[in-house]
């Protein structure tokens, strides 16, 4: 089954970020819920200029994880009027979008899946819902911009000083094509066993190697920083870097490895310090507050090389429950050990159709070694 400690590591690491990505169940009402929200301020909001809702971010780019330490995935939007940006200011883009926000709170409020409250926060406005709907929804309040293409947004700005040009569109387009092989040889294998057409199988239901990257990333980022969230590096950045370093690797455990240590080379620095740019919006710098804050740069780095470390050194141990033990230690008992469970209940199920053997020179369990194993009931250690 695995004939070297990297296949393992990849397995359990799939395996680890499938018990963390967002239930499909919780995608679909998500979806429903944005569309929802854009439906109705179409038909209800004030003006005749126009709003769009759409997905953004991980949501979009299908690199979703739990965040650390919550029960309740992150779901991200954009809020877009069709509006000019000479009929308005940022702080009136804001306060409107909030107040209509509001307003569809209040008109669902009778509804089981509606939301129960609504919150301002820096950039967006986060709608709450649920205990037993397990996501939250963030509106980006945007108005186009008509300097770069038909899918260029403006934002408010942290401090509301001045407009910030975005793209998640063309961005996640551009994440897209980086695998675009891969998505597409992934969803005809999914299609042929599903006896459908590829086109009929949904873009949400392919994972290709650098989505998966991006969530082993985003795993271990998040445990790492758990106690210093403000030094945290955004979803973003570490997606943008990881699809810059990524080289079409199919072993997870060699894709993450090498993108990790591919990353930095991706980090420009010049004389007003480092940046990351936007490779659709080169005028967006993901790393716009390490210019204030250099101790961002230095923590960043400081954890990809902690992360580096993990996985050499994961890679060097033998032995299932090795193994298990010292991703656990990088990235969550919880989802490692559940991961590890799921496997030996395969590993049972192999063993028991007589087609599980023993690799005695890597301490690996394979379906190719000279040595049967024999009928147990535990999946533990075998070295």
């Amino acid at each position: 089954m695995f004939d070297t400690t990297s296949n393992l590591i990849s397995r359990l690491l799939r395996d680890t970020i499938t018990v963390l990505d967002i239930p499909p169940e919780l995608r679909e009402a998500a979806t429903r819920e944005y569309l929802r929200v854009g439906e109705w301020l179409s038909a209800h909001a004030d003006g005749a200029s126009g709003w769009t809702v759409y997905p953004q971010g991980s949501f979009l780019l299908g690199t979703v994880v739990l965040p650390f330490g919550s029960d309740e995935y992150d779901v991200d939007s954009v809020c877009l009027r069709q509006i000019d940006k000479a009929e308005t200011t940022q702080k009136q883009l804001k306060d409107e979008v909030g107040a209509v926000l509001d307003a569809y709170r209040v008109a669902h409020s009778h509804l089981a899946d509606g939301p129960v409250a609504i919150w301002e926060r820096t950039r967006c406005w986060t709608f709450e819902y649920a205990s037993s709907l397990r996501f939250h929804l963030d509106e980006l309040p945007a108005i186009p911009n008509p300097e770069a293409g038909p899918t260029g947004i403006l934002i408010t700005d942290r401090n509301l000083r001045e407009w910030q040009r975005s793209n998640p569109l063309a961005f996640a387009e551009w994440f897209k094509q980086r695998a675009a092989l891969e998505f597409l040889e992934k969803r005809i294998r999914l299609a042929e066993a599903r006896q459908t057409a590829p086109q009929a199988i949904p873009e949400s239901d392919v994972r290709t190697t650098l989505q998966q990257t991006v969530q082993v990333l985003k795993l271990h980022r998040n445990r790492h920083f758990a106690d210093d969230l403000d030094s945290r590096p955004a979803s973003v950045l570490v997606s943008t870097l990881a699809a810059h370093a990524y080289q079409g690797e199919q072993e997870l455990y060699d894709a993450v490895l090498n993108a990790v240590e591919r990353m930095p080379d991706h980090v420009e620095e010049g004389p007003h310090g480092y940046s990351v740019l936007n490779p659709v919006e080169p005028r967006e710098d993901f790393a716009d507050r390490w210019r204030d804050r250099p101790e961002l740069a230095r923590k960043f780095f400081g954890w990809l090389e902690r992360l580096s470390e993990d996985l050499r050194e994961a890679g060097a141990v033998r032995g299932l429950d090795r193994v298990v033990g010292r991703l656990s230690e990088s990235f969550g008992e919880g989802p490692v050990v559940k991961a590890a469970g799921q496997l030996g209940d395969e590993y049972r199920r192999t063993r028991e159709r007589g087609a599980l053997s023993f690799a005695g020179a890597t301490g690996l369990i394979s379906t190719t070694g000279p040595t049967p194993v024999r009928n147990h009931d535990f999946y533990g250690e075998i070295s």
